[in-house]
């Protein structure tokens, strides 16, 4: 059963990993770049798609009257005509119209002035004659009949007539001017205190005035006892200071018999009517707005005509697929992709060139994605109170998306899919800011932090750094938006602190920061174990000698495993002064030769511990060629079979590269005569490649030949180092062996000195050591002599 999964593994790992033309692999990244738009366009476009339509007619269960038989929910916002808010709007908007009403000023003149001229005139002549008598007043000037004796006998003892006139006539002025004395009563007079009343004025400049309602008197109420009396009394004492009450009196009874008898203003229905018309043409429709995930109706509870009518609205409106929100979301997201894409093209424009990093990559974003879509059903449930106390960006584990991608790749890429994810998490939202910076500032981290996981215990640092950083966004976002920390009950401290909002959130962050970090030490190992990807950790395991195909290299090639363990130090200590990763180096010239064992005895640093003979003709140099070609074609193999990383096993044919075998190929060229020296292909005696693809491999092809050719060294010295490094560097210039590695200039300098420090430190001359006779010879030749 292992060998069968073993072997299906193979399969699979070799499936994922194989090298692909970009062609290829950049049309299996569009269809995954298609299905991940077709995937979050559709989790975030779930609250425009519609909903269930509830039935409300009058035998319906959501009728007018009935129990509401469940919860009824809007799926998503939004807006719709109030009819019913409309009129409220329109009635008010009539009502706030003031009363209009015409008032002229010629009654003024015509009426009150000429009528209060004559009556003094008679005065006067009453009081010529000498019949100044009330009685004879009263019979002379009809209009002043119905004032009392005393009245009248108070204005017959005051001696200035003439001021006596002014006084009655500015005072009937000043009523005038003031007031709208109307004639008839009014039926609206308490909806007229409200809206005032709009005064167009005949005879003067001033056409149009507003005043309070209770400025306009119906002529009724100036002799009946009570307010409008009182206030057109106290208006006469500011007129005629220094008089006598009899005779102040007398003065407003007469001016009021004048303003009763010539009311000035008449009410205009008309003019009202139409101003009420045109202000309420003017009120807008009124829309009444349903949030989304507001609860319409619980269940058991009456449907009153305003639950109906949002029943009714949101089978008009919510039921519908709003497809304008659909696109403009995909369109979005298309956005986003593109700043993405053009984002990892500029700094990481090959990291994507095999189909196991894609599907790395996506299946980790699908599985965000998901979460996203399950928790945005929990969170914004029916009767769920978590948007109260929480942000959404608290429950989506952001930081483990970023926390892998950052740790199995780079920053770079972590940073780019971390800010898509940030947006989608800002749609989810119902684009709440804080939940958007909370998925972006977790993305940032984490994704920076992820190349800093060098050990078990990194991962638990990340579970805190996630969960400070998570407190300081959601503190944030409690100040911006005024939510309350902590709220004293007097239940006691504790307890109020268990039960605070500030308790709350920081568990959640808590719980989401080590979750994510947990949740990545989870998928670390099925990543390594599925797609067979070298992460540090899995490297570590690699370069335990105790591996199978290091114990067969041990046992079978003896001196191609010291070899290796040579080429190792070398090798490393050039990548780590060229900040590389040393580690995988190290793993990589491990296993670059392990295609030596199953001909362990035909290569020369083994020949003298394996004595058997050898199968092969070392006379025949095309059959020799093809035995050091297979060793590159038999490690392949073997790396496959051990499931070793598709980046390991890239050392064993790049560190040959498609160089010559020399030897080979001359002996070939030297053993036949000149006219057959044509039929021989030169590509026989080359290794099948391909050229170092990395800086990594190119390190190890130099110290490859470096390692071998420094055995046969005469004299160690930086001199004698310097050259023989030069010459191998340069043999594989001159073979353009080095031209696709990315290795520059200034990096062969770095190479050559690393590579010379290392050799100085492990091929330094020892002293030889005396054998022990001698020494005991020495040792007994000085007793004689002491003896003597």
């Amino acid at each position: 059963m292992k060998k069968i999964l073993d072997s299906s593994m193979t399969q699979v790992t070799d499936f994922l990993t194989k090298v692909r033309p970009v062609s290829v692999v950049r049309n299996i990244q569009i269809i995954l770049v298609s299905l991940t738009l077709l995937f979050v366009t559709y989790v975030l476009s779930i609250p425009f798609f519609g909903q269930t339509s509830v039935n409300t007619d009058p035998d319906g269960l959501f009728s007018e009257g009935k129990i509401a038989p469940e919860t009824i929910q809007s799926v998503k916002e939004f807006s719709y005509e109030d009819t019913e808010k409309t009129n409220v709007e329109k009635q008010k908007a009539s009502a706030s119209v003031p009363f209009a009403f015409d008032k002229d000023f010629g009654v003024l003149v015509a009426g009150i002035d000429t009528n209060l001229s004559e009556d003094i005139e008679i005065l006067r002549t009453i009081l010529a004659e000498g019949k100044g008598t009330p009685a004879g007043v009263k019979d002379k000037i009809p209009r002043w009949r119905n004032r009392t004796n005393e009245e009248i006998q108070a204005i017959l003892d005051y001696p200035k007539k003439d001021k006596l006139k002014n006084f009655i006539q500015q005072y009937t002025n000043l009523i005038f001017s003031k007031y709208c004395i109307v004639k008839e009563d009014l039926s609206f007079a308490r909806d007229l205190d409200k809206a005032g009343a709009k005064i167009r004025n005949i005879g003067t400049q001033d056409q149009t005035s507003i005043i309070d309602g209770n400025l306009v008197i119906p002529r009724s109420q100036i002799y009946k006892e009570g307010p409008v009396a009182s206030v057109l009394s106290k208006l006469a004492s500011e007129k005629l200071p220094n008089v006598s009450e009899s005779l102040l009196k007398a003065v407003s009874r007469i001016g009021l018999y004048y303003v009763y008898s010539y009311p000035a203003c008449n009410y205009n229905p008309e003019e009202t009517e139409n101003a009420r018309m045109r202000a309420t043409n003017s009120v807008p429709i009124q829309k009444s707005r349903i949030q989304a995930n507001e609860v319409i109706v619980r269940a058991g509870d009456v449907i009153t005509p305003e639950v109906k009518l949002k029943l009714e609205m949101m089978n008009r409106y919510a039921t519908r697929a709003n497809l304008a929100s659909i696109v403009s979301i995909f369109l979005t997201q298309c956005v986003l992709i593109v700043i993405v894409g053009f984002y990892l093209i500029r700094y990481r424009p090959n990291r994507l060139n095999d189909l196991s990093s894609n599907l790395i990559i996506f299946f980790t974003l699908w599985i965000v994605i998901a979460s996203i879509y399950l928790l945005s059903k929990i969170f914004y449930a029916t009767d769920s109170d978590l948007s109260a106390v929480y942000y959404f960006g608290m429950f989506v584990p952001v930081g483990m998306l970023c926390l892998l991608l950052g740790f199995v790749y780079d920053e770079q890429l972590s940073i780019a899919i971390g800010f898509f994810l940030s947006f989608a998490v800002f749609f989810a939202s119902r684009y709440n800011p804080t939940s958007f910076m909370l998925a972006f500032t977790v993305a940032v981290m984490s994704s920076i932090y992820g190349r800093r996981l060098l050990k078990r215990i990194d991962f638990l640092k990340a579970g805190f750094l996630l969960t400070f950083v998570q407190i300081l966004i959601t503190t944030a976002g409690y100040l911006f938006d005024g939510r309350e920390f902590f709220v004293v009950t007097g239940s006691g401290f504790f307890r109020d602190l268990s039960n605070s909002n500030l308790f709350r959130i920081t568990v959640m962050c808590f719980i989401n920061g080590f979750a994510s970090a947990t949740a990545v030490q989870f998928l670390l190992p099925l990543y390594e174990y599925v797609f067979n990807i070298p992460t540090r950790f899995k490297l570590i395991e690699l370069a335990d000698t105790g591996h199978p195909l290091l114990q067969q290299l041990l046992t079978k090639a003896p001196s191609t495993y010291t070899h290796t363990f040579m080429v190792a130090a070398l090798s490393e200590r050039a990548a780590q002064n060229l900040n590389l990763d040393r580690l995988l180096v190290r793993v990589g010239v491990y296993f670059h030769d392990i295609g030596k064992i199953p001909n362990a005895g035909f290569f020369v640093e083994n020949q003298h511990l394996i004595p058997k003979p050898e199968h092969i003709d070392k006379d025949n140099p095309a059959l020799a060629a093809k035995t050091v070609i297979d060793h590159v074609l038999d490690g392949i193999e073997m790396a496959k079979k051990a499931r070793l990383p598709r980046e390991i096993i890239s050392f064993i044919p790049e560190h040959h590269g498609t160089s010559t075998m020399a030897f080979f190929y001359h002996k070939a060229l030297q053993d036949i005569s000149a006219s057959a020296r044509k039929n021989i292909n030169k590509k026989d005696f080359q290794y099948p490649g391909p050229k170092p693809q990395s800086k990594e491999t190119g390190i190890v092809m130099i110290a490859d030949s470096l390692e071998a050719a420094s055995r046969s060294l005469d004299e160690v010295s930086q001199e004698s180092l310097d050259e023989l490094i030069r010459k191998i560097i340069n043999s594989k210039l001159a073979e353009n062996q080095l031209d696709e590695s990315g290795l520059t200039i200034g990096d062969l300098e770095i190479i050559k000195a690393s590579f010379k420090e290392v050799l100085l430190s492990s091929l330094h001359q020892r002293p030889k050591y005396p054998k022990p006779e001698d020494t005991k010879a020495l040792e007994a030749a000085g007793t004689k002599k002491t003896k003597k």
